[in-house]
């Protein structure tokens, strides 16, 4: 018993030391990650520096924010929604199946539209384009009254709950050793599902980031981390490879006529998940997979001086946008506090009307009597003040350096430009879109991990035979049988669909989705009805069979049907 606490008690040391190392590695990233969302949505007056906006509070002068950077940050988000990265499992060995591959696909397919995985997607694509990192996960979940699991994608909806190790060196974090995922649970929650457990504070450790424990809630946190573990492989004469075990000996090879040319340890890992308060582990297991299922989505990578940083795509705009705040406000503040375009008179010529000229400016009159003097010109106002040249000026600098830096200019948007023709209009659009890239394709990388992972896990997972519904490229679902034990018409045992034979690897392309090259197909079809109408009645039946609005397929079956007719007809009349 003694030995068990021990070791308990130096699980969670370690975890602790990993994460108070994860959190000082990545808190330059998070502390601008944090300045830069608050900035790109103006949450609490975000773009105003504290010290300035604190100053102008207390001598009442306006604070007017005028946000243009959060039209380029979702136009950024409206194009990926509009092309989303999709992947496409491809077999690399001998024994992979190309059918087999298009079961993944059909697989993965499901997995993302059971998950609502575009959420989880666009939600990390945001944080990754507006503070300069956000994260998915993949999760497994037992299917409702059975011993299956489902492998289900699901958002981070808070990026900075996430800690990686902070010596991990690819880009996708897939070398990482460990990785934390914070939670916050409601105390009475906590108690129902842990009543043994302690409220615990992480040893009152205030270099952590943030406090572990709330007044009404307790911090857990899921502690994946990588557990090394050896395995030796042996060689035949025969050029197969096997995996010594348990059940699979050197004695137990030989002894069955195997011919060992070649053997050697293989170091590898599994991964270990554990959720743990600031004293004890609540919950532990071994994950399926071979790597941590956090999928990080970056925005701009950056090395200076051996230390890691991630831009969001309004970084270096920032100072050009509390630039334009400023002179906006001067601009508004110059008109506010200017009067209201006074009258210049005589106070003889209103001597015994003063309360209706003082009142001039917060009452409707249809008139203002005054006193007429000899030689004196009637009452008149003076022009209302104008904001100064310079402001404005210095506003339009101010605009046109925000885009600058980001890349994107109003003509990218739409807005009509010295561009004439449809083609340039294009070509401005897509130079526009070069200078933004790195974010869509970081997002592709990420796509292509989550599938990788993907694919190790689909065989691990849907292990057992099974009835899998799958989706195809079109949107259509279809039930497919995996590892289904068959007999061959020579009496051979096989499995249908094995899912754990062969090796297969991804792709990832950018794209319209399925439902937009449909779209493009039928505007192709119709017009293809207008330049050759002879050919009407070969592509009207698929321009209605590809459309999507209300009864199109009843439609198409009744041309089809018309169709067949007529053609029966005139097989008839061509034997007579």
């Amino acid at each position: 018993m003694t030995t068990k606490r021990t070791e308990m008690e130096e699980k969670i040391a370690q975890a602790k030391e990993h994460y108070k190392i994860s959190v000082d590695g990545w808190s330059h990233i998070y502390d601008e990650a944090l300045n830069d969302l608050k900035f790109v949505y103006d949450v609490d007056d975000g773009q105003w520096p504290s010290k300035i906006k604190d100053q102008r509070v207390r001598d009442g002068r306006p604070i007017v924010t005028v946000n243009k950077l959060q039209k380029f940050v979702r136009q950024l988000r409206g194009d990926l929604q509009q092309n989303r990265p999709s992947v496409k499992v491809i077999p690399v060995d001998n024994s992979g199946d190309v059918n087999m591959a298009e079961l993944y696909n059909g697989i993965i397919r499901e997995i993302e539209y059971l998950s609502s995985a575009d959420i989880a997607y666009d939600t990390a694509y945001m944080h990754a384009v507006s503070s300069s990192f956000g994260f998915f996960r993949l999760i497994t979940k037992y299917v409702k009254g059975k011993f299956e699991q489902d492998v289900l994608i699901r958002r981070v909806l808070n990026p900075f709950s996430v800690h990686f190790d902070p010596s991990a060196v690819e880009f996708t974090m897939e070398d990482a050793r460990y990785c934390f995922v914070e939670e916050l649970i409601d105390k009475k929650e906590y108690t129902r599902k842990y009543p043994k457990a302690d409220f615990t504070d992480f040893d009152g450790n205030k270099t952590l980031y943030g406090d572990w424990l709330y007044n009404d809630k307790v911090r857990v946190a899921e502690y994946f981390y990588k557990k090394p573990v050896e395995t030796e492989l042996v060689q035949l004469n025969t050029g197969e490879i096997i995996e010594l075990g348990d059940d699979i000996t050197v004695k137990k090879i030989k002894s069955l006529g195997g011919i060992i040319s070649n053997q050697r340890v293989q170091n590898d890992h599994i991964v270990k998940w554990a959720k743990m308060s600031g004293a004890e582990i609540l919950e532990e297991s071994t994950w399926a997979g071979q790597y941590i299922p956090i999928i990080p989505v970056f925005g701009d990578e950056v090395v200076a001086d051996g230390k890691k940083y991630y831009l969001s795509l309004a970084r270096g705009a920032k100072g050009p946008q509390e630039m334009y705040n400023y002179w906006a406000t001067a601009a508004t503040e110059t008109v506010a506090l200017a009067p209201k375009s006074p009258y210049m008179v005589d106070h003889r010529q209103i001597k015994g009307f003063e309360g209706e000229w003082e009142s001039a400016n917060t009452e409707n009159r249809m008139y203002i009597r005054y006193n007429a003097i000899q030689g004196l010109n009637k009452p008149t106002r003076e022009p209302q003040a104008a904001v100064p040249t310079a402001i404005m000026s210095m506003m339009q600098q101010s605009a046109f350096d925000i885009e600058d830096h980001l890349g994107r200019y109003e003509a990218s948007k739409g807005q009509a430009s010295n561009e004439r023709s449809g083609k340039a209009i294009i070509a401005r659009i897509e130079q526009a879109d070069k200078g933004t890239y790195t974010y869509v394709d970081n997002f592709r990388r990420a796509v292509i991990y989550c599938g990788k992972q993907l694919v190790d896990l689909i065989p691990k997972i849907y292990d057992t035979p099974r009835a899998l519904l799958i989706m195809g490229e079109n949107g259509e679902h279809e039930t497919v049988n995996v590892n289904n034990p068959v007999v061959g018409p020579s009496g051979e045992v096989g499995v249908e669909n094995d899912l754990t034979v062969g090796k297969y690897d991804l792709i990832a392309t950018v794209g319209a989705a399925f439902g937009s090259k449909r779209r493009e197909m039928v505007e192709m079809l119709l017009q293809t009805m207008q330049y050759a109408p002879g050919l009407a009645m070969v592509i009207a039946p698929l321009a209605i069979k590809y459309s999507d609005f209300p009864g199109a397929q009843e439609v198409y079956a009744k041309i089809q049907g018309e169709v067949e007719k007529m053609e029966a007809k005139d097989g008839n009349n061509g034997s007579k």
